[in-house]
């Protein structure tokens, strides 16, 4: 704002203008595309057609997804007085020009790849990996580069990756109440699913902040099966299913959810996905999302809170207001199906080494 001669205030152009109007139209046009070319959100039924289509990419486990990554940029022989060795072109940042590269350190390239790739024939990681070495010897590059790799995999179709949401619908969405008493075998498709509707439509929406994968939905014995008929031939001998999807479960409040849902409608398994949303999600160094760095503070890595008498969940179902629902956080949390980084691991305090080693045992 500023004054004119007369006193009376000069707004800057307005944002009706002509040109204003023609570049959010413009705006809105590219963002819509964006968000339909990477499906960012799908129904169930949906995510299971590009399971079938593409069933190694979404069948993979986070050191699987590591594997991959490295693979995507590609590697070459480069030459030193004492011979060849393999260099990995994710360390040369070809995704920003290779600003903030990595040089040298081809040993350790490689011996970072063989590790993951032993992750992943175990069907799960069992050990930590610790980079050990003097100040200006390159470790935080190395880590770098591997989690911003990371990030621009991510945005790539090829290395998509998803997690699943539950939308409880407005009770004129439904004929039988919110979400529960439709009658039928009605299959949860992109019309049928509660997946597309709008916010207005919505009494209550359930993320998962430990973004449990979409397959765990499937019960065991029925996963196992899909598993098998997925990958046949040359697909089951090249590829290790891991450990997380052959035998694990929900998380607690997903399973909670599951489980109460089920019940209200009897035991009608496609009834519970039209709940389900699918969304794509990237990680991200910044929003604490598949690549977290903890560093060496006192301070707890993860919390849990009750989210059950959440004002924002008031509209949920009565059979799911009187379950316990706990929210996880924390650095652990947020690193979940991707990557932890311990800055300064030895610098913390000996009592933190006590779940990690639980961890690294169970891997879990």
């Amino acid at each position: 704002m500023a004054d004119t001669p007369s006193g009376a205030p000069r707004e800057a152009a307005s944002a009706s203008s002509p040109v204003v109007k023609e570049l959010l139209v413009e705006l809105g046009r590219a963002v819509r595309t964006d968000f339909t070319r990477n499906r960012r959100v799908m129904s169930y039924a949906e995510y299971l057609e590009l399971v079938i289509a593409e069933p190694t990419r979404q069948l993979r486990s986070s050191t699987q997804y590591l594997v991959d990554c490295f693979d995507h940029y590609g590697s070459s022989m480069v030459r030193y007085p004492w011979g060849e060795i393999r260099r990995f072109h994710l360390f040369d940042a070809p995704w920003d020009d290779g600003e903030d590269r990595l040089f040298g350190q081809e040993l350790v390239q490689n011996a970072v790849y063989r590790v993951l790739r032993s992750f992943v024939q175990d069907g799960r990681p069992n050990k930590l990996v610790l980079l050990h070495g003097p100040n200006g010897s390159a470790k935080s590059t190395f880590i770098r580069c591997v989690g911003r790799g990371l990030e621009h995999y991510a945005s790539l179709d090829e290395g998509a990756l998803y997690r699943f949401s539950w939308i409880f619908p407005t009770r004129r969405q439904t004929r039988g109440g919110i979400g529960f008493g439709g009658a039928g075998e009605a299959l949860p498709d992109s019309h049928d699913s509660f997946a597309y509707l709008p916010d207005d439509a919505i009494d209550a929406r359930i993320g998962d902040e430990l973004r449990d994968h979409p397959l765990l939905l499937i019960p065991l014995d029925e996963r196992q099966r899909l598993l098998d008929r997925l990958l046949t031939g040359e697909a089951r001998a090249a590829f290790t299913v891991s450990d997380y999807l052959r035998q694990g479960a929900l998380s607690p409040k997903n399973r909670a959810i599951f489980d109460a849902l089920l019940a209200s409608y009897h035991g009608d398994y496609l009834q519970v996905l039209r709940h389900v949303r699918i969304e794509r999600f990237e990680i991200s160094h910044r929003y604490r999302t598949g690549w977290v760095t903890v560093e060496p503070q006192l301070s707890v890595d993860a919390t849990e809170r009750q989210v059950t008498a959440d004002r924002s969940l008031g509209a949920l179902p009565a059979s799911l207001q009187s379950v316990s629902l706990h929210e996880c956080g924390g650095e652990i949390v947020g690193a979940n199906r991707g990557m932890i980084e311990y800055d300064d691991l030895l610098k913390r305090p000996l009592e933190h080494y006590k779940y990690l080693l639980t961890t690294v045992e169970r891997a879990e």
